[in-house]
Order: C-alpha cells, then sequence, then structure tokens
C-alpha cells in the first residue's frame, strides 16, 4: 500500500510539472512608438524577460551620462531617473562630464570598464565619442543616444526639438503682433551648446518660423555652452547693443530665466500692452522647469515649453533599463511637450509640484501629453 501511494505521488508530480511547462508564456511589452515617446499603459508594463541579455536573477546596472550636475534641469532629471531605478529595482550610476567633453567620455569609458548593462548618455560633443561608442559595441553594452544620434544607438530618445521650436516660434510671433501690431520686430536666441543636436533643431525650428515673416529681423543668436553667467552677460550685451530689441527665445530655462532677471533690472520686460516696439522685451523659452513657470506667473516671462525634468529623466533610466531587458526600441523614441502661457500654467504648475512632491505615486509611464491632459481637466 505504501509502494501504491509513492508510485501515485510521483505520477502526480510529473503530471503537475507538465502542466505548468505549457502553460503559456506572457505577452511582450511593445515598445513605445517613434511618434509618441512612451506606451500609454496604467502600470507600469513588463519587461521582456525571454530575451534578456542578461541572467533573470542578476541585478541590471544602467549609467546616466550627463553633461553637467548643476543645470537645474539635469538635476531634475537625475531626481527622476532615481525614481525609475527604485520603482524597476535596477542600480543607477550617474556621471556626468563637468561641461568638459573629455571628461565626459571618460565617464562614458569608466562605465564600460564596470561592465554595465545599458548607458545613455547626453553628449557634449557626438563626434568625439565614436571611439567610445565602438569601445561600447565591442563589450556588448547598448547605448542610449540623448538628444544627437550617433553610429551605434540602440535607440535616440529625447524630445521632438524642431516641433517645439516650430511652436515657440509661433507663439513668438502672436506675442510680436501683439506688441507691435503686426509680425514685425528684432529678435534674439540664447543658444546652448552649438553642436548638439537638442540645440541645433530648437534654434532651427524657431528660425524656420521667424523667417516666414519677412518684418521679422533675427539681430543676434550667441550659444552660452548651458552657462547661465554667460547667458546673462551675453543679455546685458545685447541691451547696449540692441536699444530696440523686441523679443528673446532662449532654448533653455536655466539661461532664460536668468536674462529675464537682466531685462527686468534695466526696466524693459514686456508688460503685455501693445504699441511697445523697440522699447519692451518679450521673453520666451524652452524647459518647463518650476522657476520659469513661476516667471511665467509673475509676468516676467510669455513662454516657456514643458519638458517636465523629473519625468524626461525617468524615461532616460527607464529607456536603457528596458534595452538590457531585451525590448527593441524604434531608431528614435520622442517626447513631445507643451507650450505654457499665463492660460494654462496654474495647471502645469500644479504638475510640476507634484512630480517632485509626489514622485513615488507620479503617473511617469504615461505618455506626457495625456498626463497634461489629467492635470488640465482638474
Amino acid at each position: 500500500m505504501k509502494r501504491n501511494l509513492m508510485s501515485y505521488l510521483g505520477i502526480l508530480i510529473a503530471v503537475t510539472m507538465v502542466l505548468t511547462a505549457c502553460q503559456p508564456a506572457a505577452a511582450p511589452v511593445p515598445a513605445p512608438a517613434n511618434e509618441n515617446q512612451a506606451p500609454p499603459a496604467e502600470k507600469a508594463p513588463e519587461p521582456q524577460k525571454a530575451e534578456a541579455p542578461v541572467a533573470a536573477d542578476k541585478k541590471i546596472t544602467v549609467g546616466l551620462v550627463q553633461i553637467n550636475l548643476s543645470h537645474p534641469f539635469h538635476i531634475g532629471e537625475v531626481n527622476g531617473a532615481k525614481e525609475a531605478a527604485r520603482r524597476y529595482g535596477f542600480e543607477l550610476k550617474v556621471v556626468s562630464g563637468e561641461d568638459d567633453v573629455n571628461k565626459q567620455i571618460q565617464a562614458f569609458e569608466n562605465l564600460v570598464n564596470e561592465k554595465v548593462n545599458a548607458i545613455a548618455v547626453n553628449f557634449i560633443d557626438v563626434k568625439a565619442f565614436a571611439p567610445a561608442m565602438e569601445k561600447a559595441k565591442a563589450a556588448g553594452i547598448p547605448v542610449v543616444c540623448l538628444h544627437s544620434k550617433a553610429d551605434g544607438c540602440a535607440t535616440v530618445f529625447g524630445f521632438d526639438e524642431w516641433y517645439t521650436g516650430n511652436e515657440a516660434g509661433k507663439y513668438g510671433v502672436e506675442m510680436l503682433i501683439a506688441k507691435n501690431g503686426s509680425a514685425k520686430g528684432k529678435v534674439a536666441n540664447l543658444q546652448g551648446l552649438l553642436g548638439q543636436g537638442l540645440n541645433e533643431q530648437r534654434t532651427g525650428g524657431w528660425e524656420e518660423i521667424m523667417k516666414q515673416n519677412p518684418e521679422i529681423e533675427v539681430v543676434a543668436k550667441e550659444p552660452t555652452s548651458w552657462d547661465p553667467k554667460k547667458a546673462v552677460d551675453i543679455m546685458e550685451n545685447w541691451l547696449t547693443a540692441y536699444p530696440d530689441l523686441d523679443l528673446i527665445y532662449g532654448n533653455s530655462d536655466g539661461l532664460t530665466v536668468p536674462a529675464s532677471n537682466s531685462i527686468k533690472q534695466a526696466g524693459r520686460l514686456w508688460d503685455g500692452k501693445s504699441g511697445k516696439a523697440g522699447e519692451q522685451i518679450i521673453v520666451t523659452s524652452v524647459d518647463g522647469s518650476d522657476f520659469a513657470l513661476e516667471a511665467i506667473k509673475k509676468g516676467e516671462m510669455s513662454s516657456t515649453f514643458l519638458y517636465a525634468p523629473e519625468y524626461t529623466g525617468f524615461w532616460k533610466a527607464y529607456v536603457p533599463f528596458k534595452i538590457a531587458m531585451g525590448e527593441k526600441f524604434d531608431p528614435e523614441t520622442k517626447i513631445k511637450g507643451t507650450l505654457v502661457t499665463t492660460a494654462n500654467v496654474d495647471k502645469i504648475l500644479e504638475l510640476a509640484k507634484d512630480q517632485k512632491e509626489k514622485i513615488q505615486e507620479f503617473p511617469f509611464e504615461k505618455p506626457l501629453p495625456e498626463i497634461i491632459e489629467i492635470y488640465m481637466k482638474k
């Protein structure tokens, strides 16, 4: 009887094992479409573990290489990246070039030597990275290229910068019409880092709109290397060199807000009234940093373009993590933000505040336009 019972148990265990093995595998999570930045999921998607290039029981390490860790937007991005690591249980290593391309390349290569599972890099000079990218390829480490294209990118992740420049330009034209009575005036552009993809496209998209209006003259474009102090120095020079300047467009709030402070001190901020041609300056920008949103609310800036640093940083860590887990992405994965003016700044301020103060529950996995829509309906 005992022997029969043992035989019965053995058969039962064998049948159970066969049934377990026949269970269907979980459906893979689709990669985000290249025209919209993120899969519209109510909860965080599960990575495709079946294709993962690393062992399932091994903790994944993601490297994030920034230009610097002093620009407010970059700091916000790091906080978002840390939240992605907390949610999905991977290790995050953040390094920066401290605004020096050689230091940035060394920091990148250090991550390669440490054999991290994936790297995301915001290039200072993408062309200088060719040998470093080859080292990552040889080591089998996928690289997510942030804002700039390079040979060997697993995907290029960033913003739809030309669209951003276009939208900022269109609103700038509207403001010039409100101020000067028609689409005319003298305008200038505070740039970031020459040669960087996002900088060139933010400027290019904006300039394209300016050129469509023959009575608008772009009198100056100057790079700042994303340095707020340089932005202030340039702005002070412009106040003297162009006493009839009508509008400035800054490629980042970290540049534009300090420049706006200089304009305010000179008593030349546009007060929103018409008939001020050549007397006061309209201020427009990009990023949607909280301090820029406050400046719009106070009337010290006319517009910015929301990118939401914590949101962006979350995805700059989350995308390489998913790639390390075996997921495939399109060659380009883009975020679309939204124009912020006095008409919607209160709702966007609420969003920006929640990113920071409620970071552990903020719905980062959703597409940014969907999140914006949720806040606009509140």
